[in-house]
């Protein structure tokens, strides 16, 4: 099968459903970023794939399907590792809300939206598990 057909295949298992770049998406279940999904997998593999399909997948953030967010999740998966080994770490990761943390990368920096997502998800994430562990050592 065609990469392309396994990256509407991993789509499809998450209800996402990929549009034209020149089509507005009609709501929570369709993204324009096909190409950036077509790279992650290539690069990354199917698994990783489905495993940032499924972080924003969750009840808080399902919808947050552009270019920026998926790459910002692809990376905090990639060079969060030991984070993403957390029994909590889905739970925590969708205490975030992905839209309003987009939207202040956007205004923090408006040329490098997708960069400056991934700091402030690595930041937010690295404040909840720092005040977890402060917590249990106290």
């Amino acid at each position: 099968m065609a990469s392309g057909g396994v990256v509407d295949r991993i789509a499809a298992e998450f209800g996402v459903q990929f549009v034209s770049h020149a089509k507005r998406t009609d709501g929570r279940h369709q993204s324009k970023a096909r190409r950036t999904c077509q790279t992650l997998l290539n690069k990354h593999g199917a698994d990783h794939l489905r495993l940032v399909f499924g972080l924003i997948n969750t009840p808080q953030n399902r919808g947050n399907w552009s270019a920026p967010v998926l790459t910002a999740v692809s990376w905090v998966v990639l060079n969060k590792p030991e984070w993403v080994a957390r029994t909590d770490f889905v739970d925590r990761f969708d205490q975030l809300d992905l839209r309003v943390l987009l939207e202040s990368a956007k205004d923090l920096n408006p040329a490098a939206p997708t960069i400056t997502l991934s700091v402030l998800l690595s930041y937010d994430l690295d404040k909840q598990i720092s005040v977890e562990i402060r917590g249990k050592a106290a």
